[in-house]
């Protein structure tokens, strides 16, 4: 219903979801030849649903400069590029070389990719690298390993990388519903849990958890 009901993506987003559906054993092949420090899969795609959450929050807020953390092949990138002004900008971080340069492509197919901005490297490292040419962002996705959140949450409010009066994006924070289950935490479930407490114990911040997908927390910065 949710896909059914959302108002549907751009041609160029469409064609991003149909290429990144069929990648698997193109990551496990990569994998293996040590292309990539881990196991990439499909489902790891924002998809539609959070697309559109992200484009309606940036129609809401007028936000023009966005930090887009988690590259992947492309998709949430390119849905927030679409509904920027034409001086707007998506600066996006990957570690995956293999990763960015497919997403590279997917962009290609689209007028607005112009705005967008590809760096790889370690989040951390580009974080650091943007603080000190004093950037600064109305909306971050944060999308990425789960054990880093925590520290890149920190990392942006410290350096204010997200300013006062912007918005973090957080995707996976229910991580698969482990909290739920009773069960050990894995290690991508105590890093969603760890952000998420941090979160509450933050006065500078007031944030909504939304049971969307795996979970998408909004995060407003409020002083």
């Amino acid at each position: 219903m949710i896909t059914k009901y959302s108002s549907q993506p751009s041609e160029a987003l469409q064609n991003t979801s149909k290429k990144t559906a069929i990648t698997n054993s193109l990551w496990a092949d990569l994998k293996g030849k040590g292309k990539t420090s881990r196991l990439m899969e499909a489902e790891m795609i924002s998809g539609q649903a959070e697309g559109q959450l992200l484009q309606i929050l940036l129609k809401l807020s007028g936000g023009k400069h966005v930090l887009d953390i988690g590259t992947f092949t492309g998709y949430s990138s390119l849905a927030m590029a679409e509904v920027l002004p034409e001086d707007g900008t998506v600066v996006t971080l990957e570690r995956e070389k293999e990763a960015a340069e497919i997403a590279k492509s997917n962009w290609s197919l689209s007028p607005h990719s112009f705005k967008i901005e590809s760096r790889v490297g370690e989040a951390h490292d580009l974080l650091e690298q943007l603080a000190s040419e004093r950037k600064s962002f109305d909306l971050v996705f944060l999308d990425i390993d789960k054990p880093g959140y925590f520290a890149l949450y920190q990392m942006l409010m410290d350096t204010n990388l997200l300013k006062v009066e912007s918005l973090l994006v957080v995707d996976n924070v229910m991580y698969k519903g482990e909290e739920l289950s009773g069960k050990d935490l894995s290690l991508n479930g105590l890093g969603a849990q760890a952000l998420n407490q941090g979160l509450l114990d933050d006065h500078r911040v007031h944030q909504v958890m939304l049971p969307l997908r795996d979970g998408v927390t909004l995060v407003y910065r409020q002083c």
